[in-house]
């Protein structure tokens, strides 16, 4: 059996992967959590170390040694981080639309800013005005493609959450707040797929910068697709998923794009 964790977005949830879970072979186990800061009851604070953490309790709880690791925007910053920081725990990475943070200090800073402003806003407005706005953003504009049932099962699990929570997620584990990991990518020796979707350029771009760093990866687009790729096109991303799981069973190293 082949154990894989795999880490949602902001906003969302562990159930968020439900059509990834459907599409997986029978010798696949996945493990959907929660992330810190999300849930109606949510443990803070949201730190990536401590979410890390937290998977490793679960992963001891279970008695899994190491875990393909798959992590969305939010969730992929998380994958990274714990590819760096928690090797021996983990048997190969595969991120979708997300970026190791922002190398640039002042950079760095302006997101934090934002990202306060927008926690503000979230506790000030409430979750269901935040829900709205967020939804609303033209990353996400191509998940419309999937039609309202989809959509309002997303909108239900974004209101599953609590204003409190995802302030807390955006002030302790945004991009701003992540300590960036360009400069460890190196020493990532597992196999590696980062996956953006076709239209999602700036994480088209942050993908390759990404494979231009690790010793064993791959690259590839989701056609026609935003940054919601595995939303917009779930079997087209659940195939790449179960290639990266026949890759990085292999042992044999590639680098390669598509």
């Amino acid at each position: 059996m082949e154990t894989v964790t795999v880490l949602h977005g902001f906003t969302l949830g562990g159930a968020s992967w439900y059509e990834l879970a459907q599409r997986m072979p029978d010798d696949v186990v996945l493990l959907a959590p929660d992330l810190r800061g999300h849930g109606p009851e949510p443990v803070t604070p949201c730190t990536m170390d401590d979410c890390a953490a937290d998977l490793v309790d679960l992963w001891d709880h279970i008695g899994v040694e190491r875990s393909h690791v798959v992590g969305y925007s939010m969730g992929g910053r998380l994958a990274l981080h714990v590819a760096v920081r928690l090797p021996e725990r983990t048997q190969s990475l595969l991120t979708i639309g997300a970026h190791p943070g922002l190398a640039d200090p002042a950079d760095r800073e302006a997101r934090r800013r934002r990202d306060e402003e927008l926690a503000g806003r979230i506790e000030a407005a409430g979750l269901e005005t935040f829900v709205h706005y967020w939804e609303s953003l033209p990353m996400f504009a191509g998940i419309a493609r999937r039609g309202p049932d989809f959509m309002a099962r997303l909108h239900q699990l974004r209101m599953e959450n609590s204003p409190a929570g995802l302030a807390a997620s955006l002030r302790d584990m945004g991009a701003g707040a992540m300590e960036p990991l360009w400069d460890d990518l190196s020493g990532i020796e597992v196999p590696c797929t980062f996956v953006a979707g076709e239209r999602d350029q700036a994480y088209v771009d942050a993908a390759l910068q990404m494979a231009g760093r690790v010793r064993e990866w791959r690259f590839r687009t989701v056609p026609d697709a935003g940054h919601a790729a595995h939303f917009e096109k779930p079997e087209e991303a659940a195939e790449i998923l179960r290639d990266h799981l026949r890759w990085a069973g292999t042992g044999t190293s590639s680098s390669t794009t598509a």
